[in-house]
């Protein structure tokens, strides 16, 4: 299952490490998998430390200048431009390199060999039925599709054991939200009752669509001064529907700051009967 959002701050990762903590309470065994590799938060949420790391390496090119006759096959190869062949010199790496090894595919003199860089990192951290598989790309580094790849890997190498795996998603449309959706039978869709809530959640939907992924709509902050019609029509033109509705919950607010999800430190508040009721719905179609 992935949760995800168009717009960061709606709340995605709160409905993610509850919906998790909720099912794990119920006896199943879960995984949440954070894949917000920029900003991966869910172990502050959930008080929990971080454990077992692995490193990721991607590929970057070692150029041996003996062996290179300038050609620029290697230079027109990368899309990123991140090679230079200067004049009467060996071509160069000057840019960020993604790891795709393009320019050793085309390079005849074998001039290029595969050395490797540190991006990020990966760690599992286990508490009684809840694992946390958290993916951290390093400061200055841009290859965060390869560790959100790393972490789903991670997680899944694992999936036997587990009765769910729960994805949590970065915010936005873009490729590291499609691998992280990638192979999920449910996307919990995320978003609040303002124009940026409603434009985001037209462009989460719409990849949805695109992939005929099945999913569902959680309105957070569904009592703020906005707009659920607009949220409803979208839903709607979609063919889709909000599944659920959370109001601003001051214990919601407290539970952050005491770093326990609200279904465990206050399950009668209203927001964790809201996640209560998701975990039951969801339990009951996928997991009995």
């Amino acid at each position: 299952m992935g949760v995800t959002g168009g717009k960061g701050g709606v709340g995605k990762t709160t409905v993610a490490v509850n919906l998790a903590s909720a099912i794990a309470g119920m006896g199943f065994r879960v995984a949440l998998v954070d894949g917000d590799v920029d900003n991966p938060n869910a172990g502050i949420i959930l008080a929990m430390e971080v454990a077992d790391p692995e490193e990721i390496y991607t590929t970057i090119p070692e150029i041996d200048a003996a062996r290179c006759n300038a050609c620029g096959d290697c230079v027109r190869a990368c899309r990123l431009h991140a090679l230079l062949l200067p004049p009467g010199k060996a071509a160069m790496l000057v840019g960020d390199c993604n790891g795709c090894e393009a320019c050793l595919l085309v390079c005849q003199q074998q001039a290029i060999t595969r050395g490797r860089k540190l991006v990020g990192r990966t760690y599992a951290s286990r508490d009684d039925l809840l694992t946390l598989f958290t993916g951290e790309l390093l400061p200055g580094q841009e290859e965060s599709a390869a560790v959100v790849k790393a972490v789903k890997k991670k997680a899944f190498q694992e999936a036997e054991h587990f009765d769910l795996v729960v994805v949590d998603t970065s915010p936005g449309v873009h490729c590291n939200v499609i691998s992280a959706l990638e192979g999920a039978d449910l996307a919990i869709a995320v978003t609040e009752p303002t124009r940026l809530g409603a434009h985001d959640l037209d462009l989460i939907l719409q990849l949805l669509d695109l992939f005929q992924l099945a999913g569902k709509i959680v309105l957070n902050r569904a009592d703020l001064p906005g707009s659920k019609e607009e949220i409803e029509a979208i839903a709607g033109r979609h063919g889709r529907r909000v599944w659920k509705e959370i109001d601003t919950d001051e214990a919601l607010m407290r539970s952050f700051v005491e770093a326990v999800p609200i279904v465990r430190s206050n399950p009668e508040a209203p927001s964790a009967t809201v996640f209560r009721d998701l975990a039951s719905e969801i339990a009951k179609e996928y997991l009995r």
